[in-house]
């Protein structure tokens, strides 16, 4: 693919269906795909492709790096694009441990498979592609895309979510878990409805949205995320970039904001959206001190309830395989983070990990086997 570069663009010429390749720079070029790129994200199926969470995103941590590669139909219609960051003559994407997914978004496989020849052809020497769906044709063709062009590539796991296919009714859903977490959800659930009034609101907009984002805000505060600055309030950017995707999500009709609360007090709250049929848990939290009445426990099941009455498919609990979240499936959804190198760079990258790092990790088993021996 031979591009012609300018100080702001890359353009390569039409291919065989006359589809074009074009590279922007900066968030104003982000913004300008609109609607077009949010109708191909809403493929995707995941909160973390919407213009709402990256365009927050790239404003919290990393609005200066953005680089976007689109292609585009003989009609100028939007066939694939991708928001990326560059960084020292590398490439990534933006994402941290806030993000949940990231890929390109495309019509098919053959407009995304372009789409990354036109990236490859750039010639960075690094590429760093985290949060990719590990069970995902995209990931395949962006692999081999890469292949293809020179880059010696390496797929290694991240955090696999807990996921939650839902059956047709609440009570199938509750008959296929443990007698244990029934019988705990339905006793905690008890209690506090012997206290009051317990309710499940929830929120997806209009002129209650500030005050009930404030209201969650302090509940996910008030706990060990508090006490540990890793709550979203701890960090004005963080505070930032879940305000701005709240309000975006709102906008979009996506925003599930559910609030447990008992005599109109809030006990626990989750913040979360949904797309694609399928719901997920951004965030959570809880009065700590009201702790000892398990609202947590009792916000979950209240929120699948919710889910499954609005013919939601599935429900992904996002983040680590943590107690809370496994007690409700068996399931998960791999992620893998994909590294491409290429030049000088790509024959030691490959050579490290196709010889070198072998030899280090059967020294290292080697070395800790005979200490065993030496203990017993």
């Amino acid at each position: 693919m031979i591009l012609v570069i300018g100080d702001h663009r890359a353009i390569s010429p039409p291919d065989q269906e006359g589809r074009r390749f074009a590279v922007a720079r900066g968030l104003d070029a982000f913004d300008a795909l609109g609607d077009e790129w949010d109708a191909l994200a809403a493929r995707a199926g995941t909160p973390f492709l919407l213009r709402a969470w990256l365009t927050a995103w790239c404003e919290a941590f990393g609005a200066h790096d953005v680089m976007v590669a689109t292609v585009r139909e003989p009609d100028d219609r939007l066939a694939a694009a991708a928001v990326l960051c560059e960084r020292r003559g590398a490439l990534g994407t933006p994402s941290n441990e806030h993000s949940g997914d990231w890929d390109a978004v495309a019509v098919d496989d053959a407009a995304r498979r372009m789409l990354w020849e036109g990236i490859a052809a750039l010639g960075h020497r690094q590429l760093r592609l985290a949060w990719l769906r590990g069970d995902s044709r995209a990931t395949s063709i962006a692999g081999e895309a890469l292949a293809s062009a020179g880059y010696h590539t390496l797929l290694t796991p991240q955090t696999a979510s807990p996921y939650l296919e839902f059956p047709a009714t609440w009570q199938e859903l509750l008959a296929r878990r443990s007698a244990n977490l029934r019988q705990q959800w339905r006793r905690r659930r008890g209690a506090l409805e012997r206290q009051g009034l317990l309710a499940l609101r929830v929120t997806t907009g209009g002129d209650d949205l500030e005050r009930d984002l404030d209201t969650f805000i302090a509940l996910e505060s008030s706990g060990w995320k508090g006490r540990q600055a890793s709550a979203v309030s701890s960090d004005p950017r963080t505070l930032r970039l879940y305000r701005s995707f709240a309000r975006g999500a709102a906008a979009r009709g996506l925003l599930r904001l559910y609030l447990l609360e008992l005599d109109g007090r809030a006990l626990a709250g989750d913040l979360g959206c949904a797309v694609g049929g399928v719901g997920f848990l951004i965030k959570t939290g809880f009065d700590d001190a009201q702790a000892h009445l398990a609202p947590g426990l009792v916000l979950r099941g209240e929120v699948l309830r919710a889910c499954i009455d609005e013919r939601l498919v599935g429900y992904d609990f996002l983040g680590g395989p943590d107690a809370y979240k496994v007690r409700w499936t068996d399931d998960v959804r791999p992620r893998v983070a994909m590294q491409g190198y290429r030049g000088v760079a790509g024959v030691a990258f490959s050579a490290y990990h196709s010889h070198i790092r072998p030899v280090l990790s059967q020294a290292v088993r080697g070395i800790r086997r005979a200490r065993a021996a030496n203990d017993t």
